[in-house]
């Protein structure tokens, strides 16, 4: 998973001589970072959604802007409000691939999520397409090995949307590769899992 191996620092998000917008933008992002790892995604939602108004208003670098993007996206898409979401997730992405190219391990984070959405939305065929690049550039950057265990979980999200497109040969293709990083990583566990945008909508009785 791309967004597993990169952490936001506040540096992203203010300079020496920062504001107090550039402050604040650091306070909201610490709470809600903490509000996430809590579960506690309403809070996160309020707290994102600080970070994004007081980064630009603080002037904060594009990088600062599309993190503040992709989480608030998150955190929306936590709570299943996923038209919201992809939204958010899009402008990050399109903010990412302007400021870092289209193939950056931030760039990919951003198309891991819009597949994920894309699943949530039960649209399989614009998920693999995201799943395509994400995992395209994963390759070319040789990050899985930093959490094999965790791309094998990518792995499998993946399959099965290629089973939703009938895409049977590449789907069992992708099944016995997770199955093999776990073997060759046998007592590892994942970093982080993939959030399930799918379940928090079942759970919101979507």
């Amino acid at each position: 998973m791309i967004y597993l191996f990169i952490l936001f620092t506040p540096l992203l998000l203010a300079s020496c001589a920062a504001s107090i917008n550039q402050r604040n933008a650091i306070f909201y992002h610490e709470a809600g970072l903490q509000a996430s790892a809590d579960g506690n995604y309403a809070l996160a939602e309020i707290n994102f959604s600080r970070v994004l108004v007081n980064a630009r208003l603080g002037n904060s670098p594009t990088a600062g802007i599309s993190m503040a993007t992709y989480n608030f996206g998150r955190a929306k898409a936590n709570l299943c409000k996923i038209e919201e979401a992809e939204n958010l997730l899009t402008e990050a992405l399109n903010l990412e691939e302007e400021n870092s190219g289209p193939k950056s391990v931030e760039t990919t984070m951003r198309l891991f999520e819009l597949a994920r959405v894309k699943t949530a939305q039960k649209m399989p065929s614009d998920a693999v397409t995201f799943y395509d690049r994400a995992i395209s550039n994963v390759r070319e950057l040789n990050i899985e090995a930093s959490d094999p265990v965790g791309f094998s979980l990518v792995l499998d999200d993946y399959a099965a949307e290629l089973s939703k497109i009938g895409s049977s040969e590449k789907s069992a293709e992708s099944i016995a590769e997770a199955t093999r990083l776990r073997e060759m990583n046998a007592g590892r566990v994942a970093g982080l899992r993939p959030d399930d945008y799918s379940l928090a909508c079942s759970n919101n009785g979507t």
